[in-house]
């Protein structure tokens, strides 16, 4: 790295939280053992693109207690810079309870965050030199929903990281059970206009910003809105993205399901990671496919895999496409 090179590809922030699970397919009031990790998505996004060789710092207020230094351990584990963490007395680190069951029950989730160190983050805690260490930032919709003074912070961050000329990513991620569709909509809209990229499920397409259509008509709409790089996903269908001249389509690829959380972070990882070496959207499209695939099979928030790993899914699909 020469002295004129930022010092890290991506730096992200948001709130990353302690999750606590029963054994597979128990509820939480039958278990008496929890599985304890830590998830957060822009965390998960660090973790994955640390883990394909990136350089990646994650930022975040953290409670100086054993478990916020577990957090940052465990990060640090996955590859990412901790360095920039605000360390913050006598508060607490959010926690989530998840149980996995197969259909008709499946996934469901239950937050004990509020007042969370995280939450208190203020716009003048984001350190200068932190942002001007970096050429791209990722952020997701998740963070402007835990307090105004979080959304304060987004929106100053997304500010200043554009009159640096930073790449910005911003991953809708919307959370019902943190604010209602029409109070995310009004906030996260105006987010989504000022970054290069911007991913939306196609559920929280039509339910908050009213576009109708398949992914790639949702697309379409939205980049009409927005301008930049709308992509839209579609769970296990695929994905779609336009980018003003060009439309791209990409079929997820088979797995099967170990752990589906993190599976649209490793999606936005992957498509990053290529677009951070300029690629053609398209190629980064289907990276990130691949990439979400492996995730689906692994248990955790993170996509434990190499490059090599990615590469070798990529060929095998492609294989498949020829015969």
């Amino acid at each position: 790295m020469t002295d004129d090179q930022p010092q890290f590809d991506l730096i992200t922030l948001g709130e990353t939280m302690l999750r606590l699970m029963p054994p597979h397919g128990l509820r939480l009031g039958q278990s008496t053992t929890l599985d304890m990790q830590f998830g957060g998505a822009e965390a998960n996004v660090a973790a994955n693109l640390a883990r394909l060789g990136r350089r990646v710092s994650w930022w975040s207020r953290l409670p100086d207690n054993p478990l916020g230094r577990q957090l940052a351990a465990s990060l640090r584990g996955q590859g990412v810079d901790t360095s920039h963490i605000l360390w913050a007395d006598n508060e607490r680190l959010g926690l989530y309870f998840v149980e996995q069951g197969e259909p008709p029950r499946g996934v469901q989730v239950w937050y004990d965050r509020a007042h969370s160190a995280a939450s208190r983050m203020q716009p003048e805690h984001v350190a200068a030199a932190w942002l001007e260490s970096a050429r791209w930032l990722h952020l997701t919709g998740i963070t402007p929903a835990l307090s105004d003074s979080c959304r304060a912070t987004v929106e100053d961050v997304m500010r200043r990281a554009r009159a640096q000329r930073l790449r910005i990513s911003f991953d809708v991620n919307y959370r019902a059970l943190l604010w209602s569709a029409e109070a995310a909509a009004a906030v996260l809209s105006p987010l989504c206009a000022a970054a290069d990229i911007a991913f939306v499920a196609l559920r929280d397409a039509h339910n908050l910003f009213d576009a109708r259509g398949d992914r790639a008509e949702v697309a379409r709409q939205l980049q009409d809105r927005w301008g930049g790089i709308v992509v839209v996903t579609d769970g296990d269908q695929g994905a779609a993205a336009y980018d003003g001249s060009a439309a791209h389509d990409v079929e997820a690829l088979p797995a099967v399901v170990t752990d589906r959380m993190g599976a649209g972070d490793a999606f936005a990882s992957g498509v990053i990671d290529r677009l951070l070496d300029d690629a053609p959207l398209a190629e980064a499209l289907r990276f990130g496919a691949a990439l979400a695939a492996l995730k689906l099979t692994i248990p955790g928030d993170v996509a434990c895999v190499t490059r090599e790993e990615v590469r070798r899914v990529l060929d095998r699909s492609a294989s498949s496409l020829r015969r």
